[in-house]
């Protein structure tokens, strides 16, 4: 579940707060972001409704 106030998950290994620290261009209009943990670098990526990536150029 994501963390409204932080915009990120808490960590389901040890509960922490994760952290942003990738985000990439998915399917039209949606981002992958890759979340890790502080505590235990465990990652979680999700892909999240952005209207960001319209912006980006398509890849050929």
């Amino acid at each position: 579940m994501l963390d409204t106030q932080n915009q990120g998950p808490q960590c389901t290994a040890c509960g922490s707060p994760m952290k942003l620290t990738a985000i990439e261009p998915s399917a039209f209009g949606h981002d992958l972001r890759t979340f890790t943990c502080p505590h235990c670098r465990r990652v979680q990526r999700h892909i999240i409704e952005s209207t960001a990536t319209e912006a980006w150029p398509k890849m050929s």
